[in-house]
């Protein structure tokens, strides 16, 4: 399904904010956020800002409830379409490459932009996209490669950038190539060098998807059939003076000063390459362009650092970074260092923690480094965020040792810890800090894995399940646990036992029902009672998804009896609840099984857990549509889907609209259940999410029940129609603000 019919949440707030008479500042000011804030929520920058700062934003504005709720709905079920980054500053002396690389686009089905660090690939390319972005009906979308470490992660990162999520037993690669067959657009691959492996992979996407033009930016070509390579010059005499006087005066303020020859000489030594360049003009807040050149003789082209086998222009680059890494005091020098293990940019307490500083010393330090051009920083979000350009992280990780194992541990102890913000009121935001730095997860794991640590490993797995299940990443813990376990390393029961629980857990939504009950058997008897009662509620899940609800029934009984005495584990109540009522349903008890829901349902409620709440709503309303109880299911089934569109959980998604088609269906309104089960088509082509076993009985007897009463080639034509709509359509159908004649062209 596609976002582009949805009105971006940034253009609500500006039209609302222009009603209410106010400046950015003057709502900034009210809502008690930032100015830039502001400001990039409504250029989209930023898209899917956190719950309190939507409040913040609602009470300053003076809106209403029903405004407000139509607010929410726009944001509700976004997967938005990736946007490509903002660029720091304007493209200057690309002209004539901007023009040869889109007429290139125009006949070529993948053109790699190539050259060394720092001559600029990545800004040309991101300029080209911007202009080029209106040819391509599906949009543009940008796949940053740097922060990877395998090339096995290259097309779940594709998958991802097209808000496409790892559920079903689907390989990745026919997800992609189904999404993609119909569909033109543009794919910006940024710094593919490391992950040449993968050439193979996007060759046979590019057979998939002929409509699909690619745009990569690699120091090395990927030597596939149908690729361009086109190599990015350095810059022009004249374009690197202007360039450089650009930056000086965007880093000071005033105009460059100064022997026009000096500049001339300056750029020349610096090979006229565009990064480096922009380093040193950052240094003119301290030194003249005259005592730029003399310290360039003494420090730069003097210095033997590194190979000198490889080209001059990486050298120069190499050491030029260097050079400004010298020119810091001791302290901003040791946190660059350790900075530069991170990976997909960090937070400020993230920083602090690895580089064991307080809060004023680090944004101090920070501050140090961002007037050193070492670093820049997103100002997208509520929390600031940080990041390194790839080509200076390089050079560091090069040339000065890190703080891998600080940076390791912090993340392990994030995911090991983050289990009550995830189970508590604040899901959808917490879910969206762990998002930002999933390459800082990754690369965290991955160096505890390396060195062994594998009883971390475990912890922090287990205790961030839920994250990996909701928004979709099922590759990587499977792949983690699978690696721990097969080691040689003697594992300790319980570490086996919180290995084989994520592995059960990474099958489950994968349809692999089978696995995954082996799994969690093989963990139920190694582990605290609190912990089995877990591992016994998920094995309870795949039996139900199995079809053995007598076998299901037991293990709810046996986890009920391991929570005994355990009052913490509140939310292992709400799930031993669900688990009993699709047993119910499963041996056709509906009026149990409401009647079991409607008396717990408060006290789900009550525990705060968004997504236990999700689920139960959601059966709650599919058991009172098949008892003919059509109102009482509607309000049930709109608080589900509005939930799981917060929680952007695919998965749960794909149920719902289920849940939604087949009471639509039992309801008699068949032309909107025809729809949803189209959009239902799509979602689960697309991701390859497959509905409960516990439904499928009663929906294939809705579905032909509408197939009956519209006829096969009506019913037919309206599910394709359903394939088409926008996530702002499916959204206004499932919670019917949108007339579903309308959208059938009746």
């Amino acid at each position: 399904m596609d976002a582009g019919g949805a009105e971006p949440y940034g253009l609500v707030l500006r039209r609302l904010r222009e009603r209410a008479g106010l400046t950015q500042e003057q709502l900034a000011e009210r809502a008690g956020i930032s100015a830039n804030a502001v400001s990039a929520l409504e250029r989209g920058i930023r898209q899917r800002p956190y719950r309190h700062t939507r409040d913040a934003l609602a009470t300053a504005l003076g809106i209403t409830a029903a405004e407000r709720e139509a607010w929410e709905q726009s944001l509700a079920m976004a997967v938005a379409r990736p946007r490509l980054p903002a660029a720091s500053s304007p493209l200057l002396g690309r002209e004539s490459q901007i023009d040869t690389v889109l007429h290139r686009l125009s006949t070529e089905r993948m053109v790699t932009l190539t050259g060394p660090g720092g001559v600029g690939k990545t800004r040309l390319a991101l300029a080209v996209a911007e202009r080029v972005a209106e040819r391509f009906a599906d949009g543009v979308v940008f796949v940053p490669l740097a922060a990877l470490q395998e090339s096995a992660d290259v097309l779940p990162a594709i998958a991802y950038a097209f808000g496409l999520r790892e559920l079903g037993p689907r390989d990745v690669r026919d997800v992609l190539a189904s999404h993609l067959r119909a569909r033109r657009a543009l794919l910006v691959l940024d710094n593919v060098e490391h992950m040449l492996d993968a050439a193979a992979e996007v060759a046979a996407l590019m057979i998939a998807a002929p409509a699909v033009v690619i745009l990569a930016t690699s120091r090395a070509p990927l030597r596939i059939r149908g690729e361009h390579v086109h190599p990015v010059p350095l810059l022009t005499a004249e374009e690197s003076a202007n360039l450089f006087a650009a930056r000086v005066t965007q880093a000071s303020g005033q105009p460059v000063a100064g022997d026009p020859g000096v500049v001339a000489e300056l750029c020349a030594r610096l090979d006229h390459l565009p990064l480096a360049i922009e380093l040193v003009a950052a240094r003119t807040r301290l030194l003249t362009p005259a005592q730029l050149l003399a310290h360039l003789d003494a420090l730069v082209l003097g210095t033997a650092s590194g190979p000198r086998d490889v080209p001059a222009h990486q050298r120069t680059l190499r050491d030029t970074v260097l050079w400004s890494c010298n020119l810091l005091n001791e302290e901003s020098r040791t946190l660059l260092r350790q900075l530069a293990v991170f990976s997909g940019g960090w937070t400020l307490p993230a920083a602090m923690a690895v580089g064991e500083i307080i809060e004023t010393e680090a944004l101090d330090l920070h501050a140090t480094l961002l007037d050193n051009s070492l670093i820049v920083r997103d100002t997208a979000g509520d929390q600031p965020r940080f990041a390194m350009l790839e080509t200076i992280r390089a050079v560091v990780l090069e040339h000065l040792a890190t703080s891998g194992e600080r940076h390791a541990r912090y993340f392990c102890g994030l995911l090991a810890g983050i289990g009550p913000s995830v189970w508590g009121p604040g899901a959808a935001d917490t879910l969206d800090e762990l998002e930002s730095d999933h390459d800082n997860l990754r690369a965290a794991m991955r160096h505890l894995l390396a060195a062994g640590a594998l009883p971390e490993v475990a912890a922090a797995l287990a205790g961030s399940w839920l994250f990996w299940v909701i928004r979709g990443h099922l590759h990587d813990p499977l792949r983690w646990a699978i690696a721990a376990l097969g080691s040689e390393t003697e594992l300790a029961p319980v570490v086996r036992a919180r290995l084989q629980y994520v592995a059960g857990w990474s099958l489950l939504p994968r349809g692999r029902h089978d696995e995954a009950a082996d799994r969690f058997e093989a963990a139920a008897g190694s582990v605290a009672e609190a912990e089995r009662a877990w591992i016994l509620l998920s094995w309870a899940h795949a039996e139900v998804y199995r079809g053995r609800w007598e076998r299901a029934a037991e293990l709810l009984a046996s986890a009920s009896e391991a929570l005994d005495g355990h009052d913490e584990e509140v939310h292992a109540l709400s799930c031993v609840v669900i688990g009993h009522a699709h047993v119910a349903i499963a041996g056709g008890s509906m009026a149990e099984a409401d009647e079991l829901l409607a008396a717990h349902l408060p006290d789900i409620e009550a525990r705060g857990a968004r997504w236990p709440l999700a689920v139960a709503l959601g059966i709650h309303g599919r058991v009172a549509a098949v008892l003919g109880g059509h109102e009482r299911a509607a309000g049930l089934l709109d608080r589900s889907v509005r939930i799981f569109g917060e929680l952007q959980d695919t998965w749960g998604m794909a149920h719902q609209l289920t849940h939604l088609a087949d009471a639509a269906a039992l309801q008699g309104d068949h032309i909107r259940a025809a729809l949803l089960y189209g959009a239902v088509d799509e979602l689960v082509h697309e991701v390859g999410a497959q509905v409960f076993h516990v439904w499928q009985e009663l929906s294939d007897r809705c579905q032909a029940r509408v197939m009956s009463a519209l006829g096969a080639d009506r019913c037919t034509q309206l599910r394709r129609r359903g394939r088409l709509l926008t996530v702002a359509q499916v959204v206004e159908l499932a919670t019917g603000s949108r007339d579903a004649h309308t959208l059938a062209g009746v």
